[in-house]
């Protein structure tokens, strides 16, 4: 079984980080993955906090620099200068965190599942990454965490597209009972149904994929795959064969992304802090630890399964859903 190590006082952050190895990354050039939110969303991990992580991995004599990929949707953080823009605008400089940050928008093909994903080239390029994933809701993936901040995060935006693109809905007519649901889950407003006729908005659709894990006669299906398989197997094209440490930060627990302007209200309260060697390992954990305290609240805001990215990192070999929880 996999070890997950649980606190709430960030003091105990050194000894969780001993327990998987941390002076392996002594001498090592190491990218810390993390989002630096969108504008006008506020529930992002916060720089000061990045700052304590970072003095960790140079306490152990690493060189770490903060790290993340431009994205497919119009906004300053599609482009490499507008993130740059972004990222000081939030407080991520050299004078606050003590490193540099690097915005890659270019990758390296790596194939997963017959598939083929661009690796971010830094990502591809490194033996030693560190995660800091904040935990938060997800329109597409019911929660977001260290699966997610690969999967999504750790590619370039036209395997973003692409990734998008084949989890769009396809329409079986003869399966359909226009029963409205589809329409009434979406979050983006691309079905509609009337009378007996469905429409779909094509502009508008996110292919998220919520209207099919919804549909209970079968009616619709994704064009390529699951939206959150592609996500596991993205996330595995980017950490494998690679020695990552993963910390996940259950605070600010919002019902949306750090990629949404809106992403209230916050849905559960603070929790602390989970650190593993393994990303499906530790987003189950943080899973079972915020329905212990808000019952699958994942599910019932944002009407998707935040477990199926679990199943399938299992399935694929990204990681174990067996672990063990060490509180500190």
């Amino acid at each position: 079984m996999k070890k997950v190590i649980f606190f709430s006082d960030l003091e105990k952050l050194h000894e969780a980080l001993e327990n998987f190895g941390i002076q392996n990354f002594a001498g090592k050039k190491v990218p810390v993955k993390l989002h630096m939110g969108e504008i006008k969303n506020k529930y992002f991990s916060k720089p000061d906090f990045v700052k304590i992580v970072t003095d960790e991995l140079k306490r152990v004599k690493a060189d770490p620099y903060l790290f993340d990929t431009t994205v497919a949707y119009p906004g300053l953080r599609h482009y490499v200068s507008g993130y740059h823009q972004l990222a000081r605008m939030h407080g991520f400089t050299t004078k606050k965190v003590g490193c540099d940050v690097v915005i890659d928008d270019s990758g390296v093909l790596k194939t997963v599942g017959n598939r083929e994903y661009e690796v971010a080239w830094h990502l591809m390029n490194s033996t030693h990454i560190f995660a800091i994933s904040h935990v938060k809701g997800h329109v597409a993936t019911g929660m977001g965490g260290a699966i997610k901040n690969f999967g999504m995060g750790g590619v370039t935006k036209e395997t973003k597209r692409k990734m998008h693109r084949g989890s769009r809905p396809i329409y079986k007519e003869d399966a359909c009972t226009y029963c409205g649901v589809c329409a009434e889950v979406c979050p983006f407003d691309a079905i509609k149904i009337k009378g007996n006729k469905w429409k779909q908005n094509v502009r508008n659709c996110f292919g998220c994929g919520v209207c099919i894990e919804n549909c209970e006669t079968g009616a619709i299906k994704n064009k390529d795959a699951d939206f959150q398989y592609v996500l596991a197997c993205a996330a595995k094209a980017c950490v494998q064969d690679k020695n990552v440490i993963y910390l996940n930060e259950l605070k600010r627990i919002s019902k949306s992304c750090d990629c949404d302007p809106f992403a209230d209200p916050i849905i559960c309260p603070d929790i602390g802090y989970l650190v593993s060697d393994d990303p499906v390992a530790i987003d189950k954990a943080s899973l079972d630890l915020i329905h212990g305290v808000k019952e699958n609240v994942f599910e019932r805001v944002n009407k998707v399964s935040p477990f199926k990215q679990i199943k399938y990192g299992e399935e694929i070999g990204l990681g174990s859903s067996s672990y063990t929880l060490i509180k500190l």
